[in-house]
């Protein structure tokens, strides 16, 4: 949280659940309605959802932390709500230190994209520790599919403002040289992953590779230090 910021309201309550509805929501005999009011950070206006009951302001914590600054996210394990006052804001639980899991498959995936790239022309991709903390944490979500938001918060909050763009994969074996040449095959074999792999607006790469009974979850990060990232600050 940034130091001396001040929150101004009427009467504010942090709440870790939202309160549904359109205008007006009921639970349990207690009347919720749109608040109104206005609220200011530092003496200036800012847009927070609120809701009036009873004559005071409730809001989502995580929407507090996002106009103050400060992280607020739901920590799953221990079904308790984490601040982090001395953190930015970013909805998400700070990546642990040492994703270095299967780096020697991570790497050897790099190796054979920047050889896709070589191919065409386009220059290698440097290796960016933030990138492949960011895609080790995706992979070991175990996604079948991609989570924009959740690969964008996670690679801000490992320390990757900037724009990227991320393919995956997801197949059954384990063999470390299987996994490594099979993900970077599948990408060949798909246009629009090629695409990403190979395009020369991507500087940085950042690999990740999970394996979950039997199934290898494959990432690969590629980032341009001058895109922008949609949800970062």
């Amino acid at each position: 949280m940034k130091k001396g910021t001040i929150l101004h309201g009427v009467v504010c309550f942090a709440l870790g659940a939202a309160i549904c509805g359109g205008t007006a929501a009921y639970a349990a005999g207690v009347m919720a309605e749109r608040s109104t009011n206005a609220f200011y950070v530092d003496g200036e206006q800012v847009e927070l959802p609120a809701y009036a009951i009873n004559g005071n302001n409730y809001v989502k914590l995580r929407d507090v932390g996002e106009v103050v600054g400060f992280n607020v996210y739901w920590d799953e394990e221990n079904r308790t709500v984490q601040i982090e006052s001395d953190k930015p804001y970013t909805g998400v639980a700070p990546v642990e230190d040492g994703l270095d899991e299967n780096m020697d498959i991570r790497l050897e995936i790099v190796r054979l994209a920047n050889e896709e790239r070589k191919k065409v022309g386009a220059p290698a991709l440097t290796v960016n520790d933030a990138l492949m903390a960011a895609a080790q944490d995706c992979a070991e979500q175990g996604f079948t599919d991609h989570d924009t938001k959740y690969e964008n918060l996670t690679a801000f909050a490992c320390g990757y403002p900037y724009g990227f763009g991320s393919n995956l994969t997801v197949f059954n074996g384990t063999s470390p040289d299987y996994i490594a040449s099979h993900s970077v095959s599948n990408w060949v074999n798909s246009k629009g992953h090629y695409a990403t792999m190979t395009a020369t607006r991507y500087k940085d790469i950042g690999v990740g590779v999970a394996v979950k009974n039997g199934r290898a979850y494959c990432f690969m990060f590629v980032g341009n230090p001058n895109g922008h990232n949609p949800y970062g600050e």
